[in-house]
């Protein structure tokens, strides 16, 4: 169902004129039941959005997801996470300070493929390029790879690759290039450009179809030479009028305790974080002004409350310089929250 859009000609005028009478009515009914109120009333506990909880979850979800194995660092190997994700290993690929291991080697991996695991473990697919503009993605991937042996962080001696999962040829992205961002495992930077060969080129992606058990498949591929998050991206393009759009958030929720995201309807993993604070109309926006007019998206609001989740989905169609008003969020349990994001057209 589509929710009512607000357009405002005037937006800041209109903002902040709502904002003030807000205000002054909240402070005149404060007055007026502070007069009525004994002076030993104690007014009860409301419960507020948490950003220091949301941001654990976001980890703790990233934690969760974590896959380790075990392989044999002269030998090398290849693993496979319970996604369908491959990671090839050739032998004496993992060094220390710029010298081969030998022993038992820690593998961890992560594989983000839903729209859920985009929002609940905070990879937004948000792209920053090399002008500095940022701007959305449409991903057929994330993968964060990393190896371990006791307590010392390795580092990759050449080229490891990877193997999507299996993905049905209709299905294919052909466009789909290589990004990267952080080398931890909780990091949130912005998704840039791969470039592994170091030839001043942003990578492509190798696409490879094969006969399985459920008929011909297809895989994308590409080469690592540095341990971290990856992603298969393209930039999402769009060649018609573009605009602003603002998120008016309930009053209490800003960029310190709750986390916006637009999703891109049809595009299955374009969701990009609304991750600018307007401080003076007191609305979530986006870096870089781009969203089609007439796009359909749904705006999805997270955040947590006394260790309980709240959220809140909204669809809307872009209009020119767009609000969209949130009016309250709701509690839900995680498990609930993501089949209703992964449920999304």
């Amino acid at each position: 169902m589509k929710t009512q859009t607000q357009n405002f000609a005037n937006l800041n005028t209109s903002k902040v004129v709502n904002r003030i009478l807000k205000n002054a009515i909240g402070l005149s009914v404060v007055l007026f039941f502070g007069s009525c109120m004994p002076d030993n009333e104690v007014e009860p506990y409301q419960p507020q959005p948490n950003g220091i909880a949301l941001n654990n979850r976001f980890e703790n979800n990233r934690i969760d997801d974590l896959e380790e194995f075990t392989i044999d660092a002269a030998s090398g190997g290849i693993i496979t996470g319970s996604q369908g994700t491959k990671v090839n290993f050739p032998p004496n690929v993992f060094g220390l300070n710029g010298t081969p291991v030998t022993g038992q080697v820690i593998i961890q991996l992560v594989e983000i493929y839903d729209k859920s695991d985009i929002v609940l473990s905070n990879m937004s697919t948000l792209g920053r390029k090399n002008n500095g503009n940022k701007e959305a993605l449409k991903s057929a991937g994330e993968f964060f790879i990393n190896a371990k042996q006791g307590s010392n962080e390795l580092e990759l001696l050449g080229m490891i690759d990877v193997t999507s999962r299996d993905t049905a040829p209709a299905n294919m992205d052909w466009n789909m290039k290589l990004f990267r961002a952080g080398d931890e495992l909780n990091d949130t930077d912005e998704w840039i450009e791969a470039d592994e060969n170091n030839d001043g080129e942003p990578d492509g992606v190798e696409f490879k179809e094969a006969q399985g058990a459920n008929g011909v498949m297809a895989t994308y591929n590409f080469n690592l030479g540095s341990f971290g998050w990856s992603n298969l991206d393209r930039w999402y393009s769009y060649a018609g009028p573009k605009t602003e759009i603002f998120i008016d958030v309930p009053e209490g929720y800003d960029a310190d305790n709750c986390a916006v995201f637009l999703y891109y309807d049809g595009e299955n993993t374009a969701i990009a974080r609304m991750d600018v604070w307007n401080e003076s109309l007191e609305m979530f926006t986006e870096h870089y002004g781009s969203i089609p007019i007439g796009l359909e998206v749904h705006i999805i609001v997270v955040t947590e409350i006394d260790g309980q989740v709240y959220y809140a989905l909204q669809g809307t169609t872009i209009v020119d310089n767009h609000i969209e008003v949130i009016s309250s969020l709701s509690p839900i349990t995680q498990s609930a929250l993501e089949t209703l994001i992964n449920g999304l057209p």
